[in-house]
């Protein structure tokens, strides 16, 4: 497993792409991106994700890996 991506100060809360709403690892909205899991607040903030991944995360695949930025 990797490090999370967009990782909150609170242990097991991530933050949305999308919206920046901080989320849970219990969430249901989740979608895999570059072999990591992404989640979400909510089934739009998903969908919107899931359209254009790479319009929310914006960085190259290196640096969301060195940079806990958020995704698991």
């Amino acid at each position: 497993m990797t490090e999370p991506l967009t990782k909150p100060d609170r242990i097991n809360e991530f933050e949305d792409p999308v919206c920046h709403e901080h989320v849970t690892q219990g969430t249901p909205f989740k979608s895999i991106y570059r072999g990591h899991t992404i989640y979400f607040c909510s089934k739009s903030c998903k969908a919107e994700f899931d359209q254009t991944p790479s319009l929310w995360l914006s960085v190259s695949h290196a640096e969301m890996s060195s940079a806990n930025f958020g995704m698991e």
